[in-house]
């Protein structure tokens, strides 16, 4: 499943710790060949692409221009990796695309795939894995240094740079400059998800209103702060971000003192509240919520499908509350990370897999996925995630609000994950020593254990 990539993530990048520093919206112009490895100027039957911006819609209306000389003569055959419950959306998808270019001899199978375990296989065997796969930003640390995936043609890199979230066109930019994925969602993230019927929208807004919520009525809040991925708003909330340096090894740009000041917060909020729960919440939340043992969780757009259908006409979410360090309500900072598309630089079609990614990512296409009850994917293009498609969404509009109060998914390395939970796991647990002292010496055991080499 997409929303567990964060965590089985850590475990690959820890075995394969290779450097990558991310460009902004730099570069991208030139890109692979029409064989599809090589870094260069892309030619089409229209010429050059340098300089050019070619839109979804424009490539669709042309074969020669979009797919070249593949499919004319011989079968072009694709094989497309998604998440097992987009499967069919995205085949319905890959059809269309295959019957606009009715004249060409293009099939198309979408195979069940989680995006989670993409990268792995992709780098264990290129030879045999989908044309065309999807993949979260975490994974470009290792997938882009490799090679295994082709630089978008300049064409489609210069409308998706003009088209996308700068975040997203960031984590889809290797250290190059070049565009070297497609971007598919903005949503990578986690809110909070609340049963409206018996906690208000303005007890939600704070982390203290909250937990006195659930005291009052003796139900949890469920958070998993034990897990990296969500213990990691603790020395984000006090101002930290991470990077790589150029060996791989992970930088934590920490201010000690305020990591330790929000840790501190965190504790007196949740460690002696006998209601905040740190249980799994992919496992637990949904279940917990419909039997009100629960007034609310932090989980992603993943598990949304459960909990709605779990809440019904009690369905409500919020961005990630406030928290009160040193007198002040601050916004609780989280991870937020985007999902891509790529395209396998071993691919015998490098034209038309790199046509297909391109319409996957386009506007159509998100907006079809982002409506779909059985997906609802945010958009990374910035037309839709302005739109009705997402204000008038009360999930989506949640995570894209707390987009503004996140530090984007990049630059991180294995050693990250398991230290940062055991932190947050040291801070929510009444018996530790939770005094800044002790905080103190738990936050240095997770510095070292990060950054040791």
């Amino acid at each position: 499943m997409f929303g567990k990539t964060k965590k089985v993530v850590g475990v690959l990048l820890a075995s394969c710790m290779i450097a990558t520093a991310f460009a902004g919206c730099g570069g991208g112009g030139n890109t692979t060949s029409s064989t599809g490895g090589s870094s260069g100027k892309t030619s089409t039957a229209s010429g050059s692409t340098e300089g050019k911006s070619v839109s979804v819609d424009e490539m669709m209306k042309d074969a020669d221009y979009a797919l070249g000389t593949e499919g004319k003569d011989k079968e072009v055959s694709l094989k497309v990796w998604a998440p097992s419950d987009a499967l069919k959306v995205m085949q319905k998808q890959c059809d269309e695309f295959a019957k606009n270019f009715s004249d060409r001899k293009i099939t198309i199978k979408v195979v069940a795939q989680g995006e989670d375990n993409a990268a792995a296989n992709l780098m264990n065997d290129p030879s045999t894995a989908a044309d065309v796969f999807g993949f979260a930003s975490d994974q470009a640390s290792n997938l882009y240094p490799g090679g295994f995936v082709a630089n978008v043609r300049g064409d489609y890199a210069n409308a998706i740079k003009a088209d996308h979230l700068q975040g997203a066109v960031d984590v889809a930019t290797n250290s190059e400059g070049k565009i070297v994925a497609f971007p598919e969602t903005g949503d990578n993230g986690y809110i909070v998800y609340y049963n409206k019927s018996l906690v208000s929208a303005d007890e939600v807004k704070s982390l203290e209103t909250l937990m006195a919520a659930c005291e009052k009525q003796k139900k949890q809040f469920i958070m998993n702060i034990g897990n990296g991925y969500y213990g990691c708003v603790i020395p984000l909330t006090g101002g930290g971000t991470y990077s790589l340096d150029a060996e791989g090894n992970q930088l934590l740009n920490y201010d000690k003192d305020k990591v330790v000041k929000s840790a501190k917060a965190f504790a007196d909020v949740l460690a002696n509240n006998s209601y905040f729960s740190s249980a799994d919440t992919d496992k637990v939340l949904a279940s917990n919520l419909r039997q009100k043992k629960a007034l609310a969780g932090v989980s992603g757009t993943w598990k949304r499908a459960a909990i709605e259908n779990a809440l019904g006409d009690d369905f409500a979410c919020a961005k990630l509350p406030t928290i009160k360090i040193d007198g002040t309500d601050t916004d609780i900072v989280s991870m937020y990370g985007y999902k891509l598309i790529g395209v396998n630089n071993n691919s015998k079609y490098p034209r038309t897999s790199q046509a297909l990614a391109y319409y996957l990512s386009g506007e159509k296409c998100q907006e079809e996925r982002a409506k779909s009850e059985d997906l609802g994917w945010g958009p990374s293009i910035t037309k839709l995630v302005e739109s009705e498609v997402v204000t008038g969404d009360p999930c989506l509009s949640a995570m894209y609000a707390q987009r503004e109060h996140s530090v984007p998914q990049i630059g991180l390395a294995g050693s990250f994950w398991d230290p940062t939970g055991a932190f947050g796991a040291y801070v929510v647990e009444k018996k530790n020593d939770l005094s800044e002292e002790g905080i103190s010496k738990a936050y240095d055991n997770m510095y070292t254990s990060i950054t040791a080499k």
